[in-house]
């Protein structure tokens, strides 16, 4: 709610205001219940939401712009309502009904307007937070995860197949010891800028986990899956990973699968696994096929 400070004033206001207009103002002849009651419940409804306008206090301007919008709002329908119980002047009528009602839809639509154009860029940045992986700049594994599991569902109805690819950097944890946890994150985009340029366009590539990366290649079959895994490799090996005034030179080891009919993406990513497994048991530094 408001401050204690802030919401005493408030009141104070709302009982000043009333026993301003007893003071100055005749009672009416005949209080008309229907409008007396209507009016009351819009300024009733307006008072509590200014009241609880803290819900908003994180957006400074916002809350500004609304509590002054709503205060207008209020005043103008509180007016209404003594209105309907004292003989007021046609000028008081035109300064807190209309013209306040005039600023605060005003201030209350510009506020909102405000509001919501901000959660809406707020929300496209947590969406590109959420699918992106902040340092290497390619998708996160649970956006991967989608877009795998939505391939997999619309699989039967296209024509052709795809491959997965999975990396590893052979002994990155050396890396990290050696040159520092910072050296290992310029490793990370550096390769991570690689890949990309090795893939085509249409090809998904995302952060699978540490030092691990993951990549989905469109219309692909085996021998596809085994020749871009290869240039993978091969361009890795010739990739000079500059750190401060140390070079470091990467390998990779690759698994890699292709998709055969009724995989679930759980399964497919696992023979990946898999094939990776091989390749590091053989010696790193190559690429390994597994055929389920």
């Amino acid at each position: 709610m408001f401050k204690k400070s802030t919401l005493h004033s408030f009141y104070y206001f709302v009982l000043a205001y009333v026993v301003l207009q007893a003071w100055l103002f005749p009672i009416v002849y005949h209080i008309k219940l229907y409008n007396f009651f209507f009016h009351s419940i819009i300024s009733i409804t307006l008072f509590f939401l200014l009241i609880n306008l803290n819900r908003v206090k994180n957006n400074p301007v916002v809350h500004k712009l609304l509590v002054s919008g709503f205060f207008f709002l209020f005043t103008a329908a509180f007016t209404s309502t003594l209105n309907e119980i004292f003989v007021q002047p046609w000028l008081l009528a035109v300064l807190f009904k209309d013209i306040g009602q005039l600023f605060g839809f005003i201030l209350v639509s510009y506020a909102i307007h405000r509001w919501v154009t901000q959660n809406s860029d707020h929300s496209v940045k947590l969406k590109q937070l959420s699918e992106k992986d902040e340092l290497t700049e390619v998708y996160t594994r649970r956006h991967f995860n989608n877009l795998l599991s939505d391939k997999l569902l619309n699989q039967p109805m296209q024509k052709g197949s795809f491959s997965i690819l999975l990396i590893n950097i052979d002994n990155f944890k050396q890396i990290n010891e050696s040159y520092t946890q910072a050296a290992g994150d310029v490793v990370l985009k550096r390769l991570a800028y690689k890949l990309k340029d090795c893939i085509r366009k249409t090809d998904l590539i995302a952060r699978w986990e540490g030092e691990e990366f993951i990549i989905l290649l469109n219309n692909s079959n085996d021998k596809v899956a085994q020749q871009v895994a290869e240039v993978i490799r091969k361009s890795t090996e010739l990739l000079c990973v500059q750190y401060e005034d140390e070079l470091i030179n990467i390998t990779v080891s690759i698994g890699a699968v292709t998709y055969r009919n009724e995989l679930k993406s759980s399964k497919l990513v696992n023979y990946a696994e898999q094939g990776l497994f091989q390749a590091k048991s053989a010696g790193k530094n190559r690429v390994q096929l597994y055929a389920p």
